[in-house]
């Protein structure tokens, strides 16, 4: 029995399904939980579908965020997407459930739940979905609606394919196309920033450190955000700034948490970063991954790594 066969056998056995995302969600995280629970909802009329974690305005145009009680979680088959580790599951209620399915394309370091549907590589947990969608579409439905909360992952986490895309990622964007959905207009919602934000572009162009090895990265403190008042999941648009630069190799934004630590985004043209990541207690994709920072020392610690990466990379 395959992975997505054991999978199907567990949502159609289950009356009530539980979705939860990774903590401060990317499009890809909002993709893959509203889009799988547009599949269920879609397929099967009669089962309760919940969606879980804290809300994030990037995300409302799917959907909102419930506030289920703890009761619901009786009996429940709880689908964890998009999250590699279980400390980084938003709600850390998911183990309540009966029976508990992770489904994701991050490296299986922490192979958690009764399931594991991993695919190491994959462009997005939201083509994952739509790839379990293709394989039991004779018994499973896809609403538009669904079809374009997954285009807007894949596109979210490709980076408008700039990573992560292969032949495949075409052919599920292709097909994915062929719902009645104004994927334009997806674009561009993805596309832009508000005047605030264009500021803060600003700010990162005029104070971000570039080395000679072509690491650029920029320090954003609590007191620079506060500065901006970007608000929730305000500053993913800092990310492909610094990586614009024709020079730049590999890039970092490390953004101050209200604990003091700091949240380490890497990204890489083609240097292979994600163990850099684990190091600090974090890991992802070979060409972009997330980490922890405790202080401006472990700061200084990645900034060294990521300069040694790119200096043996010239030997």
């Amino acid at each position: 029995m395959t992975a997505q066969t054991a999978i199907l056998a567990q949502i159609k056995a289950a009356d009530t399904i539980i979705i939860h995302r990774h903590q401060r969600p990317d499009p890809d995280a909002f993709g893959a939980q509203f889009g799988l629970a547009e599949l269920i909802k879609s397929s099967y009329p009669n089962k309760r579908v919940h969606v879980v974690g804290k809300s994030f305005p990037s995300g409302e145009w799917m959907g909102a965020m419930e506030d289920i009680a703890d009761d619901i979680y009786r009996d429940a088959l709880v689908i964890v997407v998009d999250t590699a580790n279980s400390p980084r599951v938003d709600d850390q209620r998911y183990d309540l459930g009966h029976t508990l399915i992770k489904i994701d394309h991050h490296p299986n370091d922490e192979p958690y739940g009764d399931y594991n549907w991993v695919v190491e590589g994959a462009s997005s947990t939201s083509a994952l979905i739509f790839d379990f969608y293709r394989t039991f579409k004779d018994e499973m439905k896809l609403s538009d609606v669904g079809a374009s909360y997954l285009y807007a992952g894949i596109v979210g986490d490709t980076g408008r394919f700039l990573y992560a895309t292969t032949s495949d990622t075409m052919s599920v964007v292709s097909d994915l196309m062929t719902f009645n959905f104004d994927w334009f207009k997806i674009n561009q919602q993805m596309d832009t920033i508000s005047p605030v934000a264009a500021q803060m572009s600003g700010y990162v162009y005029n104070h971000m450190t570039i080395t000679e090895e072509g690491f650029n990265y920029i320090i954003l403190t609590k007191e620079i955000l506060e500065q901006f008042d970007l608000g929730d999941f305000g500053t993913s648009f800092v990310v492909p700034l610094l990586g614009k630069i024709n020079t730049v190799k590999v890039w970092a934004v490390f953004q101050e948490d209200d604990d003091g630590t700091f949240r380490v985004r890497l990204r890489a043209r083609n240097t292979v970063i994600n163990g850099i990541a684990k190091n600090h207690g974090g890991g992802g994709h070979a060409f972009a991954s997330g980490a922890k920072a405790k202080d401006i020392d472990e700061i200084n610690d990645i900034v060294a790594e990521a300069n040694a990466v790119l200096r043996k990379e010239t030997n």
